[in-house]
């Protein structure tokens, strides 16, 4: 039997899945003006990367951790801004 089904205790990726989606539904429901949901949103406008595999982006572990999760990306913004169901849905 694993250590963890022992205690009860969710794994460490489970916490940061759960984080990472908790700080995303915050982010969601933020007003425009706000800096943190402008960076989300924004380009940079100049400059380049080095060859080779690219880095994730926020987006693209937000995008990872919906579909571990079996939340449908097409309607995760919408469903972000009722907080109550996103935090059931993301527990």
């Amino acid at each position: 039997m694993d250590i963890l089904e022992q205690t009860g205790l969710p794994s460490i990726e489970n916490l940061l899945i759960r984080t990472n989606l908790r700080w995303t539904g915050h982010l969601m429901r933020m007003s425009p003006d706000r800096l943190p949901k402008q960076i989300l949103y924004s380009q940079l406008s100049s400059g380049h990367r080095k060859r080779g595999r690219p880095r994730l982006r926020f987006k693209d572990t937000i995008k990872r951790n919906l579909k571990l999760r079996d939340i449908k990306t097409d309607s995760w913004t919408s469903l972000s801004q009722q907080r109550d169901k996103w935090r059931a849905i993301v527990k």
